[in-house]
Formats: structure tokens, sequence, C-alpha cells
């Protein structure tokens, strides 16, 4: 068995771009000795790989020397074609006549030869792969440099292939007269090394290059990072303010992490936590620390890329103290700046920005949401329509501040401390901070009524008019984020027990677009989104489809307890026994429907419908008809609201299991009395209508 380690040594790759390029790296390998013959799928597993800045490599074990030989079947002439077109075949396969072997087709009986393929050595196959990676490298941007024809992230110096310890001879031609020979010699931190040094693989490379200061490990970088943060924070008796996106960027930065922490003049401390944590994070990537009750503190993190020196990292320090001080120096201007208006001075300014085309401008939808806001107050408890309305007026005018302009990420929360420095009351002030929230499945709630309230209307406003536009999410491609508002939408009706008609808030949405209905698609999206949101939660795809009506969003959050109600009975006696008393009824029905030639509909999936089957009580023959009858006649016409109330009337269903079992066991539907029969079925239609009031077990697959 073989091993084989292959490096590029490049300039430096965009951090965002690196993690994506070493898995493409890693499988483009492995499939393609896969494909070969030359490496077991069982040792995939075995891949090993690294990548930081400068530097990719790749490290696979277990690796054939040599493919099998194989034989190769070429289909020639018909046996009737003539033989000059014959030999012509057996000359052009170097073969002689009598070596033809005759095979049926579809097509007719043909000649084939049958032609011994020998496999090629890995020494032979591996520049092959290397060139095709290296030519074919779906980089989401790339260039040509010098006289090279090909492209690559950033120019390519050096590509290391060690098979067996021993370099592997080969070379990328680049076109243009460009080529790079393979070597097996790396090269350490460039500040601090500059000889390379002899690899023989994977392992001894991480090894050596950790020696020459480049942590080549993505999660060692990380934990080291980390460490050295965490460790300066409670030096100073504080802590490090999480940031995993940052923590990622700054790793793919940096070849040796060293963590110098670095002083925020006091004059700026008066700016709100967000603003010094973003103007730090966004422009110069350092992070920051809080106290125990969550305030920042004067004090900064920068990784710098290279070894620790004294000297060299207090000049690093007052430098990058220096750029932070600019960056705030903006910042300041623009908070103080920004309050000399009020935010209703600042909405008249929105009419100047378009929110899309076909939809009017911003200033259009804070009217719209403004009234939306009122209509939605009314469903959500504890909440004042006058704060919500107001809120929602003023929510998107920070829109138009210097400090947004700067750092879009603040929008709604400078729009709050605005608000509350102009001694807006503190429920509109939360509002309007907390509009855009949720803005991802684990982001927190608004934390008050107006704010669900505000958000929702802004979530909403923004579904109805970009349906109607005809503007909606495509396979993976949803550039206004509008699943994200569905799901938005979604999560505040479940976690705060909203009982909200959407179907009618949208329509009042639409009525202020001044479209003249709903978009019909819209609807289904929404409950598309409620069924994907269940499925994440672990609910059985089989009782979401279920309990979930498509298109009906006249009341979420019943379909939303119904359907944890109904995941929750079926692990329970009483819920097995409901599924098998409507399993019998319904099997029955469609028998003899059927055996009747009669349509067969969903014909008991509705209790308005099952209500108005006639039952005549003289037609019963068996007590177990009687009593079945009785007992359905006492069940409850609608299934509750919440969870509780849900689990109750399915608890009460149950008790159909031992009457419908005597029934069947007694009573013989098919009774050659028509009437007789008829009523029978009519009973069970009542009972299947019944229990289809909870879900449509039909879709059940337990």
């Amino acid at each position: 068995m073989s091993e084989l380690f292959v490096e590029f040594i490049c300039e430096e790759i965009p951090a965002r771009m690196q993690k994506n390029a070493i898995n493409h790296m890693a499988k483009f390998l492995t499939s393609s000795l896969i494909e070969a013959g030359l490496l077991d799928v069982a040792f995939v597993n075995d891949t090993k790989s690294a990548i930081g800045p400068r530097h990719m490599a790749v490290g696979l074990s277990s690796l054939r020397k040599k493919q099998s030989d194989r034989v190769i079947e070429k289909r020639g002439p018909k046996i009737d074609a003539s033989q000059q077109a014959i030999e012509g075949f057996c000359k052009s396969n170097g073969i002689s006549p009598t070596h033809l072997v005759r095979k049926n087709t579809s097509k007719g009986v043909f000649y084939f030869a049958e032609l011994k393929e020998k496999g090629k050595t890995i020494k032979t196959f591996i520049p092959e792969i290397i060139y095709k990676l290296v030519s074919e490298f779906p980089w989401p941007k790339s260039q040509r440099w010098g006289t090279s024809r090909v492209s690559w992230v950033r120019p390519l110096h050096y590509i290391n292939v060690v098979l067996d310890s021993e370099v592997l001879p080969g070379s990328v031609d680049l076109g243009g007269d460009m080529s790079i020979n393979f070597n097996n010699v790396g090269y350490g931190h460039s500040f601090h090394h500059k000889d390379g040094f002899k690899i023989f693989g994977f392992d001894s490379y991480i090894s050596k290059m950790r020696d020459l200061d480049v942590l080549v490990d993505v999660q060692e970088r990380r934990s080291k990072i980390l460490k050295n943060a965490t460790n300066i924070a409670e030096q100073k008796g504080l802590e490090l303010v999480g940031d995993d996106s940052l923590l990622e960027e700054v790793c793919g930065l940096v070849e040796y992490p060293n963590v110098l922490c670095g002083e925020i003049d006091s004059k700026f401390m008066c700016l709100p936590d967000e603003v010094l944590v973003t103007s730090m994070r966004v422009h110069q990537k350092y992070f920051a620390l809080k106290n125990k009750d969550g305030k920042i503190e004067p004090y900064f993190l920068v990784v710098a890329n290279r070894k620790p020196n004294k000297k060299i990292d207090s000049i690093i320090v007052k430098g990058n103290e220096r750029v932070l001080r600019a960056r705030l120096s903006d910042a300041l201007f623009f908070w103080e700046s920004d309050q000399v208006k009020s935010l209703k001075a600042h909405r008249e300014k929105l009419g100047s920005i378009m929110f899309y085309a076909g939809l009017g401008q911003v200033s259009d939808k804070v009217d719209r949401m403004e009234e939306l806001a009122a209509s939605i107050a009314k469903f959500i408890p504890g909440c004042s329509q006058f704060d919500a309305s107001q809120a929602a007026s003023l929510s998107k005018s920070d829109l138009v501040t210097g400090m947004v302009g700067e750092f879009p990420e603040l929008q709604g929360i400078m729009g709050g401390y605005y608000a509350s420095a102009q001694s807006i009351v503190e429920s509109q002030t939360l509002a309007i901070r907390d509009h855009y929230l949720p803005k991802g499945g684990e982001d927190r709630l608004p934390e008050t009524a107006e704010g669900i309230v505000v958000s929702m209307a802004d979530k909403i406003d923004t579904l109805v008019g970009f349906f109607a536009v005809n503007v909606r999410p495509t396979g993976s491609k949803d550039p206004f984020a509008l699943r994200r508002a569905a799901l938005g939408i979604l999560r505040m009706i479940e976690e705060r027990a909203i009982q909200i008609p959407l179907d009618q808030i949208f329509e009042k949405a639409a009525d202020l677009y001044g479209f003249k209905k709903v978009d019909d698609e819209l609807a289904t999206f929404i409950t598309e989104r409620l069924k994907v949101r269940l499925k994440d939660n672990g609910i059985s795809y089989d009782v979401v489809s279920a309990a979930i009506i498509d298109a009906d969003i006249q009341n979420i959050y019943n379909q939303i307890e119904k359907v944890k109600a109904l995941e929750e009975m079926l692990k329970k006696p009483s819920g097995v026994k409901l599924l098998e008393s409507w399993r019998r009824a319904a099997n029955m029905l469609v028998a003899e429907t059927k055996k009747f030639k009669t349509e067969v509909n969903s014909f008991y999936s509705s209790l308005q419908f099952a209500d108005e089957i006639a039952i005549d009580e003289s037609l019963f023959k068996f007590p177990a008809e009687m009593k079945l009858f009785k007992i359905v006649a006492t069940l409850p016409n609608e299934v509750g609201e919440t969870q509780k109330q849900i689990c109750q009337t399915i608890q009460q269903y149950s008790s159909l299991y031992e009457p419908i079992t005597e029934f069947f066991e007694t009573v013989i539907v098919n009774d050659n009395d028509k009437k007789i029969r008829n009523n029978r079925l009519n009973l069970l239609k009542i009972v299947c209508g019944k229990i289809n009031l909870i879900a449509d077990f039909d879709k059940i697959e337990r």
C-alpha cells in the first residue's frame, strides 16, 4: 500500500473560501482515486487535510500501487459485414480475426473484440489527477497571473506531491510557457523562516510546520486563539464577547496566532456597546471584552500573525489603537450628529429610499406597517394598539442615519437608542429596537408584545408584497429572506402562543398595498414552512402531514398544538387505540364503497358532512350498533385549541376503541337489506368524520 501527500502553496486565500476549498480538494482526490480503483471506499475516512492562509494539504493512505488489469469489450461490424470491414476492425485493434467473438445485441449479432488493458501505476495516474484538480478548481473568484492561462484564487507558487516519502516526478502546465514542477519542499512562516524542509508525509509535515511557526491545522489555530484570548480576559477579570463567525474568519487570516490586548480611548465609551463591538469587528476584526454585567469594557483583542516579541508586539498594539481611534471617531460623530434630528424628522427622508420596484418607497411601507400593526395588536394579549402603531411608524427612521449608513447591521438597534435618547416611551423604544427579530432560527424574539406586533407587521407586509409582484424563493435562492420572514412569524406564533387569523391579516396587508387579493401561493408557502419547522424540531413527517391542513392559515397556533398533541398521544396506548379504531372504520368504508362501485372520496373527512348524515335507529339490529352510535354522539365536536385540550379530546375519542371492536365482531356491515347496510355505513362515516376532526389519519404510517 502507498501513501500520498499533496500540498498547494499560494498567496493568501480569503478566509471565507478556505473551508470549501480544502473540502473540495480532499473530495476530488479521494473520488478520483476510488474511481480509478486505487483506493477502497473503506479507507476514505482515513483522509487527512489541513488548510491555512497560504497552504492547502491533503494526505491519503492505503492506496494501491497499480490498477487491476481489465478486459474491454469493443463492438465491431455485424457478422454479415464485408471481409474487408472485418479485417479493418481487427487491424485497428491489433488482433487477428480468430480472436473475435460473436454476441447478440438489440440491433443484431455483432463481432466483438475483447481487449486486455493493463492497469496504470499510481505514479503515472496521479499527475493527471493533480492537473485536473488545479485547472478545474471551483474558486468563487479567481485570477490569472503572469502569462498563465490557468486561474487560481491567488498566484500559485508550489505544488508538493509526495508518494511513499519521495517526490513524485511531474508538473502542471499553466499555459503561456508557465509550469510548476512537483516538489517535496515545505516552507514555514515567511516572517521567520526562509529555508525549506523536505516533506515525507502528512503527520511529519504538520509537526515540522508547527516547529516553523505555521499552524496548518484549523482546529489547532482556533483553539490557540480562543485559549489565549480567554486567558487575557480572565487576567483582567473580564469575559470574552463570544463571536464564532469572527473567530473563524480570524482563524483564516493568520498562520501563527498571537493574541494582543489594546485599550480603547475613554472618550469613546459613551457609545452604545453594539456600536463599539461592530466598529471593532467589521473593520478591524478585533474581539471585545465585557464585564460580568455584560457591559463592554475599554479593551480590545487583536490577533497578530507572528511569534510573540515584546518590542514588536508593543508597536503592533499602538498601531492598532491608533487605527481604532480613527474608526471610533467616525462612529462618535455619527452618534452625535444623528441625534440632532428626531426620529420623526428622519422618517421624512424615507420617501427617497425605494422599498422595491412596484411596492413603493420605504415611507409607504412604514405607512402600511402603522395600520397593519393596529390590526395585529388586537390579537396579541397585553399589547397597546397605540404604542404598537407609533413604534411601527418610527421603526425604519434610522435607515437614513449616518450610523446605520456606516453599519447596516445596526438597523433597528440604533433606532431604539435614538428613541430612548428622545424620551420616547419604553414600550415603543423596545419595539423599534427589536422589530427585525428574530433574524434566524436561534435568534431571540422581540422582548415586548409591541415588538412582536411591529415585527409581524414588517414581515407580513414584505411577504404579501413580494408574492404579489411574483418575487418568490426558488430552489436555494432567497435573496429577500422570505423564508426567514415566514419562519420568524411562525416562531412568534408558536413560542408566544398567539392565536391570530393570518388569512385576515394578509388580506388587510394586500388591501393596504391596493391589491385586489392575496396571492394564492402565499398561504401554501406559509404552511410548507410550518411543516419544515415542525419536522426540523423532531416531529414525524407523517404526523405533520396528517395534522397540518395545506394553505389553512386561519389558526396556525391551533395546528401546531394539534401536531404536538398527536405526536405525543400516538406514543400512548390511547392514541394507538384511536388510530386502530379509525383504520377499521375507514377500511370498511373504502371496501364497501368499492364493492358497490360508488365513488370513494374523503366523504367522511369533515364533521360538517358527517353531521348531515341521517341515522335511522329503528334499523339497528344489534346492541353494538346502538352502543357505538350513542358513544359517538357524546364526543365533542371541537378538538380544542391548546395541546392539553387536544390531548384530552384524543383521550375521549380513544373510548371508541371498544365499541368499534365490538361492532365489527358482532355486526356484518354488508347486510342483504340495502337500507340496513347503508345505515351501518353511515354510522361508520360519522365515526370517521368525528375522528378526522383531529387529523387526517389516512396519512399516519405507523
